[in-house]
């Protein structure tokens, strides 16, 4: 007998692993067969996870505003890292491990199996909330958890982290064609498969048509793809260039229009080639002339604004050495010794007026004026 597995990534809404929230595709009348692993609030994990070390990570901070005050919602709200992640598992589907099918018992049996070992395997995957359901078409199990390492030096010793969380279970990515995720995926389905193996199930991959693949050969395989894909690549830019090379070689000498000229297949193609190439280049060089040609008329435009500026301000400048001569500039001044001459006498009589003329001080012709 042969099954297929799934592991897909869920979005862990924990009124529906919990049966808080029905869904439409839920058989109440089978609830009561599910099975709750474990559940703790996400920010109570948090606390029992991190207290210690954000305790540490703020005593050492010598400014309150580089404290972290709450873990949860510094990494809620960031853009690094995921608050948690689930993962949901299945063998077969709703047609040959069907849940209210002969097959469904033995499906849970070996999800049972595979959720404690889980937690073996994956010391640094924190599971807060696990969930096996017995009372939708196929038996699957949602995986909640917080990945997490320790001893770190950036930031809290211990902190969240799935890259490096499952570096420390042994697991390293290859950049991202795969990356630590895929190969954790599919070491946990080689997991899965063994323990399917003992209750006499095969690990079967559709659209693949391959034997069981481990992670080493899963490499090999990625790398295998990577490397007809990159040769694909050569080979087209290759070819690229040979078209290239076979336009740049063709002489532009036009033909009588009354040879009689024998063109086989590829060099038709190549002359439809350079023929399309003259014509790109037509319409770029007609592109190109009529933006030069806007570019001259507004240069032309600007030269006859610049010309009759500097015609107004050359006449403004000598307007304005009329109007500053010598001659005014000499009356000026003789009409300001005058009006200070003036106010100097109107001074002195007002003061004359107000205390009395000084004794043996007579009247000047000024003084009349």
């Amino acid at each position: 007998m042969k099954r297929t597995i799934s592991a897909m990534s869920g979005d862990g809404v924990v009124a529906h692993n919990r049966r808080t929230y029905i869904a439409e595709n839920v058989d109440q009348t089978r609830t009561h067969l599910n099975i709750e692993y474990c559940y703790t609030p996400i920010e109570q994990a948090y606390h029992e996870l991190f207290d210690e070390a954000l305790a540490e990570f703020n005593a050492k901070q010598k400014r309150k505003d580089r404290c972290i005050k709450n873990y949860y919602e510094k990494i809620r709200d960031g853009k690094q890292e995921k608050t948690f992640y689930e993962v949901i598992f299945q063998v077969g589907n709703k047609d040959d491990m069907g849940a209210a099918g002969e097959n469904g018992e033995l499906a849970k049996d070996i999800l049972d199996k595979f959720y404690h070992s889980f937690l073996e395997r994956n010391p640094h995957l924190h599971v807060y909330s696990a969930h096996l359901h017995m009372d939708e078409a196929t038996p699957h199990l949602h995986i909640d958890f917080i990945p997490f390492t320790t001893g770190s030096k950036r930031g809290l010793s211990t902190r969240v982290s799935l890259k490096q969380a499952l570096a420390d279970q042994g697991i390293t990515g290859e950049g991202r064609s795969l990356t630590e995720r895929d190969l954790w995926v599919q070491e946990e389905k080689e997991a899965l498969a063994e323990i399917m193996l003992e209750h006499g199930i095969e690990w079967e991959q559709k659209g693949e048509h391959k034997e069981h693949l481990s992670v080493l050969e899963f490499k090999r395989e990625k790398r295998k793809e990577e490397l007809a894909e990159l040769e694909q690549t050569i080979e087209r830019v290759q070819q690229q260039q040979v078209s290239i090379k076979a336009v740049e070689q063709i002489e532009a000498k036009p033909l009588p229009l009354t040879s009689k000229v024998a063109i086989d297949k590829e060099d038709y193609q190549t002359l439809v080639t350079a023929a399309q190439k003259y014509v790109v280049q037509e319409k770029q060089e007609s592109k190109l002339k009529k933006l030069l040609k806007e570019a001259k008329k507004t240069i032309e435009e600007l030269k006859e604004k610049v010309a009759a500026l500097t015609k107004e301000l050359a006449e403004y400048k000598s307007v304005r050495g009329q109007l500053r001569t010598k001659e005014l500039e000499k009356e000026n001044d003789d009409l300001r010794k005058k009006l200070s001459g003036y106010e100097e006498v109107i001074s002195r009589n007002n003061l004359w007026l107000y205390f009395g003329r000084p004794k043996g001080k007579t009247k000047t012709k000024e003084d009349v004026r």
